[in-house]
């Protein structure tokens, strides 16, 4: 029969790594609709729960490592719970955040993102695991506010940023407050465990300014280029030609022109329940120099819906070539793009519609 200690103490490096996988794993399982009260509860209570323990890691004579009994044998444990909160709502976060931007703007955030969690892994860096570990409670604490506010609030925008940074800085410092009371030296504290939070919060204000940070709480669930759309009893029905083998593409994304025609783009965008929304859709076209914006048109959304808030622009005036259309917010940061090929159609070539309905 194995022993359990035994077994514990032989593996003990590679728990930490282990329980972080598991809690993005169950995550993955368990994540549902970023505005889920449930979700919303369960993140707070796991805040509150690293939080405690990081505080009580930090504080020079902590009272789990000072007494014996169930507490101390509870608190051996504490790296292990560290790492299961920290992957639970990193991984949260991951999955929100790749949802909400396409994948050109949310890269950079999502390395970012990635490299912390790498970082606290290289036995390097675990040498100054409470300066890491600052680092990674500064970034769920401003990942949670970003979108806890708009969700509270039914609007994005600068204003509800700022808020959001102010709260998660403000708890932060509360926390060193409290340290600094409970006996930690002040410098020690401003260099191990300040700065590398502050740095944190210094690097989302970079991202949200220039625009990489992707705009929680606002998803892309589907977008589409078609040739016409009407709504019939509270289902857009949306028709193209495209040739069977191009089966994954989203309508018709190379798209036949002829005379008269109008170049239609489908998006449904989930936002949480009573959040509004001034989207644009702006439309580029490939030119010699690049990527020219040529129009930009206003989409109002309202949320709560679970598929999405569907709705369609169209552009009568467009050349061959190459397109795409970017979803924006109203403080400019981009939601998803797609990209198609305006051309002519073959010589006696007779259409033959599809039609997806919405």
């Amino acid at each position: 029969m194995v022993n359990m200690k035994d077994f514990y103490k032989k593996y003990h490096e590679y728990w930490p790594a282990l329980f972080f996988v598991v809690g993005f794993a169950f995550d993955l399982i368990t994540t549902d609709r970023i505005d889920q009260s449930f979700s919303l509860i369960q993140q707070f209570v796991y805040l509150i729960l690293l939080m405690f323990l990081f505080f009580y890691e930090v504080i020079p004579v902590s009272i789990f490592k000072r007494e014996k009994g169930f507490l101390t044998r509870i608190w051996q444990y504490h790296v292990e719970l560290l790492h299961f909160l920290f992957g639970s709502l990193l991984s949260l976060y991951t999955i929100f955040y790749f949802k909400s931007a396409s994948f050109v703007t949310s890269f950079l955030f999502l390395l970012f993102l990635t490299s912390l969690l790498v970082i606290n892994e290289l036995p390097r860096f675990q040498k100054q695991g409470v300066s890491v570990r600052a680092a990674l409670l500064a970034l769920c604490l401003s990942s949670y506010f970003i979108y806890l506010v708009p969700v509270m609030t039914g609007q994005i925008g600068v204003f509800s940023f700022i808020i959001a940074m102010v709260l998660s800085v403000a708890l932060f410092l509360w926390i060193c407050v409290r340290l600094i009371k409970r006996g930690v030296d002040r410098k020690w504290l401003q260099k191990r465990i300040l700065a590398p939070a502050l740095i944190v919060q210094f690097v989302f204000v970079g991202l949200y300014f220039f625009k990489v940070l992707p705009p929680v709480p606002i998803s892309l669930k589907y977008m589409g280029i078609y040739h016409h759309i009407e709504k019939h009893e509270g289902q857009f029905l949306l028709n193209y030609e495209r040739h069977w083998l191009r089966f994954w593409q989203s309508g018709a994304q190379t798209f036949t022109k002829r005379e008269g025609d109008k170049v239609y783009c489908f998006v449904s965008v989930f936002s949480p329940t009573q959040f509004k929304e001034n989207l644009r859709l702006q439309w580029y076209q490939r030119s010699q120099k690049g990527w020219l914006k040529v129009d930009s048109v206003s989409l109002p959304i309202v949320g709560g819906r679970d598929q999405g808030y569907r709705g369609f622009v169209y552009k009568a005036n467009f050349d061959l070539g190459q397109w795409q259309v970017r979803v924006t917010t109203s403080d400019g940061r981009e939601v998803g793009r797609i990209s198609f090929n305006v051309v002519l159609p073959s010589p006696n070539s007779q259409r033959k519609w599809r039609q997806d309905i919405f």
